[in-house]
């Protein structure tokens, strides 16, 4: 029987926070790095996730665990804030290639912060707003990571949807990483959802998503994407994640690498902490023989657990 598109939506959603929301720091200042060498392993459960903290002298690792396994949510070295430790969130600031002047970047999930700390010093007068479902990610970003949120750095306790849906502010980036232990929660991958992502963009702005290419979801991830979106560009960074780029306009084309700015035409500030020429050389086409008989992902039909459990065969096209 087919339920009725508000129930199932309901069901495959993941639970909701109250409308409640805040943008305060929750602890007192994160100790010095030095305060926190030397290697120790926590755990954790919540709600919506098991947790695991790892420090390594001064690397810590937030992971989270789901039934494939273990996944690293995020790294930080709190002696080097700055320098990225996980190679996709590197590939995230590929959004320079296609607005290279954001004023307002809204992110959905926090993880531990490292890309925060990298765009807050590279982009001083924008606003880098951060949704966040799971209150021990945020606590844990505070006190084992060493992120302080600031006025241009806020996070909002809520289901990212939920804050799409009532937020009336506009962005030049959208960054959907809502990761929960190696996968994204299904109402977050809809044509729907990727429409009132949409809707938030300013004309000019892009949408960025992390994906898994590691299962079949990935090519109806990225079809789904297509749906709505003019046009998509995808990066390769490691094994298990593709970036997905993609704009509501059809001129200018970014989907010729050959026409993006020169990487000494963007942030100067990326110096010595991101190589963009290295992020460039991740660009992959868009595997489109897969994608074109992928099922488009909707709010009455999104079998996100299922696809996700069928390997992807990517013999012929990568990724």
């Amino acid at each position: 029987m087919k339920l009725p598109r508000l129930l199932a939506s309901l069901l495959c959603a993941a639970p909701l926070l109250p409308a409640a929301e805040t943008t305060a720091p929750k602890s007192d200042a994160a100790p010095p790095a030095a305060a926190l060498a030397g290697d120790s392993t926590e755990t954790y459960d919540t709600l919506y996730n098991h947790l695991t903290v790892e420090r390594h002298g001064t690397l810590v690792e937030l992971r989270a665990r789901s039934r494939r396994g273990v996944f690293l949510e995020s790294a930080v070295d709190l002696a080097d804030p700055l320098n990225l430790q996980v190679a996709y969130t590197r590939t995230l600031f590929a959004a320079a290639y296609f607005q290279s002047k954001p004023a307002r970047v809204l992110m959905l999930g926090l993880g531990g912060a490292g890309f925060h700390r990298l765009f807050a010093a590279s982009y001083p007068a924008a606003v880098l707003q951060t949704v966040e479902l799971d209150p021990k990610v945020f606590e844990l970003c505070q006190t084992a990571l060493g992120f302080q949120p600031t006025a241009r750095t806020p996070v909002t306790l809520v289901d990212g949807r939920m804050f799409v849906k009532r937020d009336p502010a506009t962005y030049d980036w959208i960054i959907l990483d809502a990761f929960r232990g190696g996968y994204v929660p299904p109402h977050l991958k809809t044509e729907e959802f990727y429409r009132e992502c949409a809707a938030r963009l300013t004309d000019q702005g892009v949408f960025v998503s992390n994906l898994d290419d590691e299962t079949a979801l990935y090519f109806s991830d990225v079809r789904t994407i297509q749906a709505v979106f003019a046009q998509v560009v995808l990066f390769y960074p490691e094994k298990g994640n593709v970036i997905a780029f993609a704009v509501k306009y059809q001129t200018p084309v970014i989907t010729d690498p050959a026409k993006w700015p020169a990487e000494a035409s963007l942030n100067p500030r990326f110096k010595g902490k991101l190589d963009l020429a290295e992020v460039r050389a991740q660009h992959v086409p868009v595997p489109e023989a897969q994608v074109r008989t992928a099922a488009v992902l909707t709010d009455d039909f999104a079998p996100v657990e299922f696809l996700n459990v069928i390997k992807a065969n990517n013999a012929e096209e990568k990724p």
